[in-house]
Parts: structure tokens; sequence; C-alpha cells
């Protein structure tokens, strides 16, 4: 492999060779604590893909070997369109390299923070999208466990993709572990109780699309450990503002007893049902915010992160499990 250059991460080097396997490097277009993503292209056919460049040496420092691996072995399972697609996986020595579909319009998180809205057409599309993969996952027995606005990416065309499975499951009727992000987490994970994986996602996405559809969480803005004190304590006072069929998929979604809570195939109907009778659009814009907005806060990947730390010493009775 002939490095042409390197890239300095927060805890390692990272070598970038001009030719990954068939394919051309042409630039880096992200960097994280332990990897490198380039754009490339096929030699041959000139598509452009995207390649995470992984350093062992860091995988195995940070302890997240097992997640790199679980993501591996599960998303270069999947076939669906609402879902990332990975080519192939070229292992070095110092690398582990993953060749995936190249997604030119970034992350649901970045988008919003720039301002840029979704009118009602592209949320109701956004919905339908993700709702199709999260179906196509649950129907196999994987439940996500960390859907945020930072894991759902968009193609050329502004198509919703679902990525990032490190900490998804299989056979997830029943869970016990703790994990995912705090303003993401359905009230049951926070109770560190036996859950139901697909309906926890269900949650996640609800607030998501609450997100999407008015630029912020449906609750009054409040810091991660009181988020988890009134989740615990099922007293957080949600504000759903938008009407019309994504008010009610997210009405629908955001709901404490999980056994209550749609799956998103019920989702899915309503969205069709609602469609077919001509439904009331959502009238919501970011210029209509109220006094209770909670900001996006800048979120930091899985576990390892000083919220989680802080929330264990909110709460002696939650231990992280693996």
């Amino acid at each position: 492999m002939f490095c042409v250059s390197h890239t300095r991460l927060s805890n390692c080097v990272i070598n970038i060779p001009s030719k990954i396997g068939k394919y051309e490097v042409v630039k880096i277009i992200g960097k994280g604590g332990f990897a490198v993503v380039v754009l490339a292209k096929d030699q041959k056919t000139n598509k452009q893909v995207a390649i995470k460049i992984v350093s062992r040496e860091e995988l195995m420092k940070q302890n997240i070997m097992v997640y790199f691996e679980n993501e591996l072995r599960l998303s270069s399972r999947f076939n669906h369109p609402s879902i990332v697609s990975v080519y192939e996986v070229i292992y070095e020595k110092d690398a582990i390299m993953i060749v995936m579909e190249y997604l030119s319009n970034g992350d649901m998180h970045s988008i919003l923070s720039k301002g840029i809205k979704f009118n009602y057409e592209e949320q109701i599309k956004v919905a339908s999208q993700m709702l199709e993969g999260l179906r196509y996952l649950h129907q196999r027995g994987i439940c996500h466990r960390d859907i945020k606005t930072e894991n759902i990416l968009f193609d050329e065309n502004m198509n919703a993709k679902l990525i990032d499975f490190g900490l998804s499951k299989e056979n997830s009727s029943a869970l016990h572990t703790y994990c995912g992000t705090p303003f993401y987490m359905a009230p049951e994970v926070i109770l560190f109780d036996t859950y139901d994986g697909k309906k926890a996602d269900i949650w996640a996405f609800g607030v998501v699309m609450h997100i999407i559809a008015t630029g912020h969480f449906p609750w009054a803005q409040k810091s991660e450990v009181q988020l988890i004190k009134e989740l615990k304590s099922m007293s957080l006072d949600l504000y759903i503002e938008p009407a019309g069929t994504i008010g009610n998929v997210i009405k629908n979604s955001l709901v404490f007893d999980y056994n209550e809570r749609a799956s998103a195939d019920d989702l899915l109907q309503i969205i069709t049902k609602d469609i077919n009778h001509k439904a009331g659009m959502s009238k919501i814009s970011y210029q209509a915010k109220k006094n209770y907005d909670a900001i996006l806060p800048k979120l930091t990947i899985r576990n390892s992160t000083s919220s989680f730390a802080k929330i264990r010493r909110y709460n002696e009775n939650i231990t992280l499990k693996y």
C-alpha cells in the first residue's frame, strides 16, 4: 500500500494511500476519533464511493473493536434503499477499510445546523424512507439502537439512509443494555428495564422527526441529567407542535408505554392513510418556534462520552453493559 499522505486525528495518525484496491483516492471528506473517510472512485467505472479507513490500533486502545466488528457483520448483509450499502471490506496490517455508498448531501444534523428547512412533502419523504429502513431491520429481528440526526445521511437525490450499526442488536425482542444517545433514548431504556429494542428505535425516530419538522426537540430546553430524571419519573412534558400527518406520526411514536407505541409498519400505514385522505399539512416553520425551544446539542459518539459519565454519577443504579 503506497502512502501519499497522512492525517492526524485526536489520538493517532492514519496513513492515506493513493489507491485502495480498485479505487483511486480523491480527497478526505470526514474525520473521527479513530477513522478517516475519503472520497474515492472506481478506476474503471468512475463510480464514486466513500471509504472509511479505520485504525486497528485505536480500535484496540479505545476498546471498541466489538462495536466495529458488529457494524461490519451487520451492515455488509443489508440490501435496502434506505440503508447505506457496504460494497466491500479491505483488511490491511494497520487499518481496516470499508468501501461504502457515497452519500453526497451529508447528514441530517449538519443540514439542520445550517438552517436548511424541510417542507411538508420532504418531511413525509424522510419519515417514509426512515420507516421503510426500520421496518426492514425490525422484520429481521434487528434494532438499530442509535437513531439520531447524525446517523441519517442523504444521497444526491436527498433520499434518506440509515448508517452506523455499531450498537445494533440481533434477536432484539427483549434487551437489557443501556446504550444510545441520551437525547434520543426511550423512557424504558433510561429506566434500565427489559425493553423492546424495536420500540426504542421508534421513540428515537419520533424525536428525530420532531427536530426535522420544527428544528428542536419535543420538550423544553434542559440538561441531559434533567432529561434523564424526568424520563425516569415519567414526568417529562412533551410539546408536539406539528399537525397533520407528521404530527400524527410523532404522537404515535412518542408514547411513554412502549407496549402502546406504534411499530414502523403502523406508522407507515398512518402515512399512507393520511396522504390518501389528503390530511392537513404541518404548518410549523423555524420562524414559529416557541419559548420552550430546545436547541440541538453538540453530540459525541456513544457510551464513551462525558455525558454518560455524568449520567452514571447521577444514577448509581445504572451500570453500562456490553
